[in-house]
Formats: structure tokens, sequence, C-alpha cells
């Protein structure tokens, strides 16, 4: 077998028999819903198990069908066929037993933001029938554990994301479980606080010897787990130490440069190239991955370059998890001839110099609090500007104010030629904004959904003196 070539499914799917070191069996399980009318596939004939004592991280793109697995894990869904065992219980048929073995702590958690940290660790306590007189000691090393300690009067509603999430694994925590599920509990989260969590994470296994099943879809993240199973389109493709398929990919993985051509458009050349699997842009470079463990040849590659430069790399996950999923998407993938290669793609900057975002001096208080202070700069049209920072640096509360939500408590900002601090609805009119809890209503389509935007969009078109037509924009 070539390295990196894919496992037959059958091989994959024969279930393991469960042992004294398996802290969840699951075996043959599918997973059914139906949803406006048709059918969907969450989950399809998937086996595998957990060991104790372990980080296994469940791996996948959205909708792979790692929440489904988590709440049947759980015993909150019923599966349509096949079983799962947790700590030696059925799932299915001793649910409330299972349940009060485990600790879940699902993607939206149930923190009561108008509780401070304590009130929501009591809560919990008494939700999880915690004594009293076990809760000093256990409150003590869990406040530690996520550097909440400070903060145990702050209201949950005004604790940034990462706290927020530390908050709740700390709930999940109050009573010890023998296994913990974490559906993506890092998502949303700045680099620094996914560290945060990783490290209770790892000290839970280490010190506790708690087995953690953690889904997400960060592929950095897998590495940092012992065992990782690969879930795409509800079905299990691959299961392992993250390592060993790593290093499937020896010989598969390069770096390309080139002198004269822009990042961008070397890597839309490369994409298109026979035998190349995956093109990224990666620094001052272009990362390779080939298909067959061999040496890219630059000269039939990139025949009018002769400057470019080849150098073989180190494999990731990353490489494995994508020649997997390719594999499954693409199997009969059709190479693309390069007797014409494709133009080099325009610059981002339509228009150099021509601000379409300004700001000086910005700045913003709640009462004694300066959420932001003194910060400027300028966006120009045609180009993607990134706002980085940690939770609670002032990422939202600037956004707000570039939306004409709040109004600057110094400073000056003008977006689209408006001053948002004289004219800020003109200012919105011309604007698009998408904030960290979007507002979907949970009960509508996709189709729906978009219909429900027409209304204020027919109102804005209307303000603006153009025609709207009624229809939702098309979908790529």
């Amino acid at each position: 077998m070539q390295p990196g070539a894919a496992v037959s499914r059958k091989s994959l799917q024969t279930p393991e028999q469960p042992g004294n070191d398996t802290a969840l069996q699951v075996d043959n399980l599918s997973k059914t819903f139906r949803s406006g009318g048709r059918l969907v596939q969450a989950l399809n004939s998937v086996s595998f198990r957990v060991r104790h004592g372990m980080v296994t991280g469940l791996i996948g793109p959205d909708g792979a069908g790692k929440t489904t697995l988590m709440r049947l894990a759980a015993g909150l869904l019923a599966p349509d066929t096949g079983s799962i065992t947790v700590l030696g219980k059925n799932a299915t048929t001793q649910s409330l037993a299972v349940q009060a073995s485990i600790g879940y702590m699902p993607q939206r958690f149930g923190l009561y933001e108008d509780l401070t940290v304590q009130e929501n660790l009591d809560l919990y306590a008494d939700l999880q029938g915690v004594p009293e007189m076990a809760r000093g000691d256990r409150y003590r090393e869990l406040l530690q554990m996520a550097g909440l300690a400070p903060f145990t009067r702050r209201l949950a509603g005004q604790l940034s994301g990462g706290m927020k999430q530390k908050l709740g694994l700390a709930c999940t925590l109050v009573r010890q479980p023998a296994l913990l599920l974490l559906d993506e509990p890092t998502v949303g989260v700045d680099p620094l606080s996914r560290r945060e969590l990783w490290a209770i994470v790892n000290r839970l296994v280490r010190n506790e010897k708690t087995t953690v099943l953690l889904s997400t879809a960060y592929l950095d993240e897998a590495e940092r787990c012992d065992e990782i199973i690969l879930l795409y389109d509800g079905q299990r493709l691959d299961q392992g130490d993250p390592k060993i398929l790593r290093d499937r990919m020896h010989g598969r993985t390069y770096s390309v440069t080139a002198a004269n051509i822009s990042k961008r458009s070397l890597q839309a050349r490369l994409s298109q190239v026979p035998g190349v699997l995956d093109a990224l842009i990666q620094g001052e470079h272009v990362r390779l991955v080939m298909e067959e463990a061999t040496r890219p040849d630059l000269g039939a590659m990139l025949p009018d370059l002769p400057g470019a430069a080849v150098t073989e790399v180190p494999p990731r996950y990353e490489d494995s998890f994508i020649a997997q999923l390719k594999g499954q998407a693409h199997p009969d993938r059709v190479a693309v001839s390069l007797t014409a290669p494709p133009k080099a793609l325009p610059s981002a900057k339509t228009e150099i110099g021509d601000a379409i975002i300004e700001a000086a001096q910005l700045g913003r208080r709640f009462g004694n609090f300066r959420a932001v202070k003194d910060v400027s700069f300028a966006v120009v049209r045609g180009e993607v500007f990134g706002l980085l920072g940690a939770n609670g640096a002032g990422k939202t509360t600037t956004f707000r104010m570039l939306c004409g939500l709040l109004p600057p408590s110094s400073g000056s900002l003008r977006v689209a030629g408006v001053d948002l601090r004289h004219a800020p609805a003109a200012a919105r009119a011309r604007i698009g904004y998408m904030s960290q809890k979007f507002s979907l209503y949970g009960h509508l389509s996709v189709m729906e959904t978009c219909a429900s935007s027409a209304a204020p969009m027919a109102y804005r078109a209307n303000r603006l003196g153009s025609a709207w037509t009624g229809q939702c924009p098309s979908l790529p």
C-alpha cells in the first residue's frame, strides 16, 4: 500500500471487542434525521472504541456527525441502528446511569449570564448533587485550574469568550466524571485561551485519570490528542495515533518559492498541476501536498519560472487529513492541462489609497473600564483587513463602533465616507455586519431565513433610490 493510501472501509468499520481498557464502544451506529421533508444521514454504520485514560479527538469538518455522536454518547439521542456502550452501560437503555457517570459540555454551554461565576458553580453543584461539605476544595481547585479565582463575583455575561468556555468546563467538572465529552470546546476562543483549555484537559488526564473524548475542527489540535477518529459525511474514515497518520505523508510534502510572481498566483498555478493534491500559502512559501511520494518537477510545472525552488518539508497531520478528505470527495480527479496557464489573480487592492474605514485615536469606556484605548488604523477599499487579539482585547467593541451600534467615547471614526459621530444611521445603511452570535432563527429553513432579510433590504433599497428584486442572492 502506498503511504497515505485509503484503507478499505470494511477493515475500518470492523468493531473491536470491548475490554477492560474501553471507556466507550460504538458498534455499527447509524442515525438519521428528517429535515424539510427529506432524510439526512448524520451517521452511517460508524464503529470505534475510546480507551481509558486518554484524550481521543473526534476530528472532522462541520456536518461530519461529531455533535450527533456526542449526543448519542451522552444518552440524549437514541440511534436508529447499532449500539453505543459508555463505561459498561448501554447509552440508550441506561441513559440516566450514563449521564450520572459522565461530564458533557455541548457547543453552546448553558451558562446563566445574569449570575456570577460563583453562582453558576453553585447552581451546577446543586444540579449534580454535590454535597455542600465537598464543594469548597473542589471550587478552589477548579477556579485555580481555570484561572478564574479573581473573578468569582463577576457576572458570567461580562466574561470574555475564553473565560466563559473555561467557566463552562469548570461547571461540567464540579462532580469529577470518569468520562468527559467536550463538543468543540475551543471554538471561537483566542489562541491563548485554547492553550489554557488544553492545559486543563491534559491535567485532568494526567492527574485525575479522566478519559476525554473531544471533538474539534481545528487540525492543529488533532496532534495534541493521544488518538484521533476522523469523521466525514457521517462515516469513519480513519482512526489511530495522529503521529502515525501524519508519518504516512513522508515524501509528499514540499515548500515552493518563486520570484516575480505573487504567492496567490503561484498557489493558483500549482493547484492546477496533475499530481498536486493541495497547494496552500504558508508565510512566504506555497506548501504542496503531492498525491504520490514524488518530488515535484518544477521545470515541468512552472516552465516560465526558471528561478522557482522546491524544498521537502516535514508532514503535518493536516496533510493526512486533506489527503483522506480529497480522496473521498474527488475519487476520480481529472488532471488539468497546463498548455494555457491560468492568468495571475488581480491584486486585492483595487484603489490604492482609497480608505473605506478611518479610525483615529478611537476610544470607548464603560464606566471606569476602558475597553478600547487610542486605536488608529485605516482600511483600503478592496482589502481584507484582520483585526486580531485575545478575548477581551476590544475587538467586538471596535466592531460595534464601526457599525454605529456604540458611540465612541473619544477619537474619530469614518466608514464609507460617513462620520459615525454625526450620521451613524447613514453609515449602517452601507455596512454588512455579522456578529459573534449571529441571529439565526432555528425553526426557519435556509431559504426562509434568506427571505426574512428581504424586508429590511427592500426598505434600504427604497431609501437609496435603487431597485429591489425581492429575490434572495444566489449562493455559490
